[in-house]
């Protein structure tokens, strides 16, 4: 009896000793591979880091681009609306005094000239009033 109980014990030492050995190889493993993990883990951020910004530098001037393309057309349009409208007044002020004249010879010599004055004011403008 006593030597079944020594050589289970003997057998039971052999397998905790194989048991520790093999905890050993894993911890040593870990040890090796964590900080490579880490390593690697680190440069993929870096890289994606990198295209984030690269990425974020081209739309911010994508962005800047069409905010100066549509400021630039949305300031042309209102120059052409200003100007069309100043020569709607100018027209509307024409066919008011137009409007007041009696005499068809003063008629004919207002319409004269403000006919000229409106067709050069008012002709480039004409596209935008349309």
């Amino acid at each position: 009896v006593d030597s079944k109980i020594i050589t289970t014990l003997a057998n039971k030492n052999e397998e905790l000793h194989n048991f520790m050995e093999t905890l050993s190889h894993s911890l040593a493993g870990v040890q090796v591979n964590s900080p490579q993990a880490v390593s690697d883990l680190e440069e993929e951020f870096d890289t994606l880091f990198t295209v984030l910004v690269e990425m974020k530098e081209s739309m911010t001037n994508t962005i800047k681009q069409e905010g100066a393309k549509k400021t630039q057309e949305l300031q042309h349009q209102l120059t052409q609306s200003s100007n069309a409208l100043e020569s709607a007044v100018e027209l509307l002020e024409f066919a008011n005094v137009a409007l007041d004249i009696k005499d068809e010879d003063e008629f004919t010599k207002v319409e004269a000239t403000g006919s000229a004055t409106k067709k050069t004011q008012f002709g480039p403008h004409k596209n935008t009033v349309k």
